[in-house]
């Protein structure tokens, strides 16, 4: 065989292994957790390396202190250390649903959904290893809040189980004064349970 076919050949082939390890993404993959970052980012163990994965459709309050937290809590007249409370809660929440270790399964939500948010983490829908989603699961309890500004798979779903959450009180709700993810201020009692 002549050189110029050896590397075409030798392109071809590893064009069609690239090929073949996006595609191994495409659908979905079952991974080990390797961390629990906050309530709505965790670090899995993906093709041998550490990946952050963004719970799509998912919003929890921030954890660490940092320039984005110091925004929001002034944003909200709270302090930071107020933030990161509501933060350092979602992330126990999360824990008793998922510890170190586990299995978990990753869906991909394109198309409806980028396959990388901003900060180069992935997108993805988490299924715990007893098949619940996780994503829904944080909002149902209280400890997260639905996405509302952009569409994706099971958003109906999300947006009705932050609903009940809202009006039965779990996590972040179950004070008088519930934790308002979208607007980052209190919510009256009497206002809680008529926005949707």
């Amino acid at each position: 065989m002549k050189r110029g076919a050896k590397s075409l050949l030798c392109g071809a082939a590893l064009a069609v292994l690239l090929l073949m390890a996006s595609l191994a993404w495409a659908g979905a993959a079952t991974v080990e957790v390797a961390r629990i970052n906050d309530g709505d980012t965790i670090t899995v163990h993906l093709r041998g390396r550490p990946e952050l994965v963004r719970l799509i459709g998912v919003d929890a309050p921030e954890t660490a202190h940092s320039k984005s937290l110091a925004r929001k809590a002034k944003r909200s007249g709270r302090s930071a250390t107020q933030e990161a409370q509501a933060g350092a809660a979602s992330r126990a929440a999360m824990l008793k649903l998922l510890s170190v270790g586990d299995k978990v399964r990753l869906v991909d939500g394109r198309p409806q959904t980028r396959k990388r948010d901003r900060y180069g983490r992935l997108l993805a829908f988490v299924y715990l290893a007893d098949g619940r989603l996780l994503n829904q699961e944080m909002i149902a309890q209280g400890w997260a809040k639905g996405y509302r500004s952009f569409n994706f798979r099971h958003k109906s779903d999300f947006l009705r189980a932050e609903s009940q959450a809202r009006l039965e009180r779990r996590g972040l709700w179950a004070k008088g004064e519930a934790y308002d993810l979208e607007r980052r201020t209190r919510v009256s009692p009497s206002r809680l349970n008529s926005r949707p």
